[in-house]
């Protein structure tokens, strides 16, 4: 969710207030090499020591069993974290902290620890240590990978290096589930929340409050060293000011920016950074229990969203607009119709439903102005047929807790879906299945769709969850964005995935 979303819902964030967002090509030049800085990183480089960062929001909580903000996914837990497994720049599983292997009924998981990782307060990484952060995640208060790890059998540890996980059934999307959880130094577990220790490329040192946050590389790594000594990371709201600070050299990289801010990029002075394929969706999530329980009403509203003028207005004319929860990238993907823009339609619709008259809120996250631009389409659209839709925009902490508690009738979000389609339905559905969206046909399916590893039975399943989730939208897919950073051009290295992560360990400053 915006997080990161992957913000959080019931127990399970959703959301991710700080996803890449947008965009790609438009008029600043785009690298040449599609997700990747031009200029190549070198180890025989000169670089400058420090790499600063615009980032679009602050960050107060730095535990990353209770953080799923997409900025503090790549901006914090990609840096001073370590996972079992990791997604690379593709999306590809590979190790991170252990080799791994698989039994065939996809219920045992055994992890082969790297003898070099070790915490950034200089204890080991062994299997008793990993078994005790996982622990953590399956059971402390408020984590919100807990259901991640509620079928987790058995934990052993046959020796040091060593961690094998026995499941009660089989989860063909467990191994994919891992990337998201963190490692923590056990001295950590207490203090995490204002001081992170794990054992990533770089160590925290500091955060000052809606100022900066400093990141120190960590001489120890396991694995490849970061190229920055330092990653300054400073929060900042508006792109217009971000994208002035890197035009005057205060700052490197933006590393969320909008298809409005890459249109404008002067290809001289800044370069456009974005990923091959794109599996960051905009999406507006609807309170089913209150006023739009009824699966006409929110078929009606689906209905009155024009998403071809969403898509001119708010993307620039980028990004798709699938109905489908799933990118089309993705082995599971389903094509959908959808709900083409037909106000008529959703007039009889609402008649039907008794909600002619309808009156509804949508609250909308501070900084995402694609949001505000679909909004203003849509309140249009829906005044038009007696609808009233007012707008809320709010700042993270209040966004948040409208999201977490359910105190909305509507709520945009942005979420990046991960290499498997379950990442979806996990992250987005779950918490509305255990709160005001009882559907147990979908969560049966759901189920079942992790309850095989071929891949070919599982694909009709996710076919059936899209279609479903498309014909009762308890969400709407408002666009696939596309996602994109702007970078100085003396910049080398940097690269996103197609989740929009920005990944900062490999990018650096060239020396002059």
């Amino acid at each position: 969710m915006i997080n990161h979303a992957r913000p959080v819902k019931a127990g399970v964030v959703a959301l991710f207030a700080a996803a890449a967002l947008a965009v790609s090509a438009c008029s600043g030049s785009t690298s040449s090499n599609p997700g990747t800085s031009s200029g190549t990183a070198s180890s025989a480089t000169s670089v400058k020591a420090q790499l600063v960062v615009a980032i679009p929001g602050d960050i107060d909580n730095f535990d990353p069993d209770t953080n799923q903000l997409i900025t503090y996914e790549y901006a914090i837990r990609n840096l001073v974290f370590s996972s079992l497994v990791k997604y690379d720049a593709n999306l590809k599983l590979v190790p991170d902290l252990a080799q791994f292997s698989v039994n065939t009924a996809a219920t045992v998981f055994t992890f082969k620890l790297n003898p070099k990782a070790v915490f950034q307060d200089g204890t080991p990484v062994n299997a008793a240590a990993v078994v005790q952060s996982l622990k953590r995640a399956a059971g402390s208060k408020g984590s919100i990978w807990a259901p991640r790890l509620a079928g987790v059998k058995s934990y052993a540890t046959p020796d040091t290096g060593t961690v094998v996980i026995t499941l009660n059934k089989p989860n063909a999307d467990f191994l994919a589930g891992l990337t998201d959880i963190a490692i923590l130094a056990p001295s950590s577990f207490t203090t995490t929340k204002s001081k992170p220790v794990g054992s990533g490329p770089y160590s925290f040192v500091s955060w000052t409050p809606n100022k900066q946050i400093v990141l120190q590389k960590f001489d120890k790594y396991f694995g490849t060293p970061g190229r920055a000594q330092q990653i300054t990371e400073e929060p900042i709201t508006d792109q217009q000011v971000a994208l002035n600070d890197l035009y005057s050299g205060s700052v490197d990289i933006i590393a969320s920016a909008s298809t409005a801010t890459t249109a404008q990029v002067d290809s001289s002075r800044a370069t456009v950074v974005s990923p091959s394929t794109s599996n960051s969706m905009d999406l507006v999530e609807f309170n089913s229990s209150g006023k739009l329980a009824d699966p006409r009403v929110r078929q009606a509203l689906a209905y009155a969203l024009d998403k071809s003028s969403v898509q001119k207005i708010a993307y620039n004319g980028k990004g798709t607009t699938t109905a489908s929860p799933l990118p089309a990238s993705s082995w599971a993907y389903s094509a959908q119709t959808g709900y083409p823009y037909n106000l008529a339609k959703a007039k009889s619709l609402l008649a039907a439903a008794g909600a002619s008259k309808l009156s509804f809120t949508l609250d909308i996250l501070d900084g995402y102005p694609q949001a505000t631009a679909m909004a203003r389409v849509w309140q249009q659209s829906l005044a038009q047929i007696g609808v009233t839709l007012t707008p809320k925009v709010e700042e993270l902490s209040t966004w948040l807790d409208q999201y977490v508690s359910r105190k909305y009738d509507a709520i945009w979000n942005s979420f990046d879906v991960g290499g498997d389609p379950n990442s979806f339905f996990d992250v987005i559905m779950t918490p509305h299945l255990g709160d005001d969206y009882k559907n147990p046909q979908m969560t049966a399916l759901m189920a079942k769709g992790i309850g095989t590893s071929v891949q070919s039975q599982r694909a009709p399943i996710y076919a059936q969850l899209q279609q479903l989730t498309v014909a009762q939208v308890p969400v709407m897919i408002v666009a696939w964005e596309p996602v994109a950073s702007i970078t100085a051009t003396d910049v080398t290295g940097y690269q996103m995935n197609p989740q929009g992560w920005a990944l900062f360990a490999d990018a650096a400053v060239a020396s002059k």
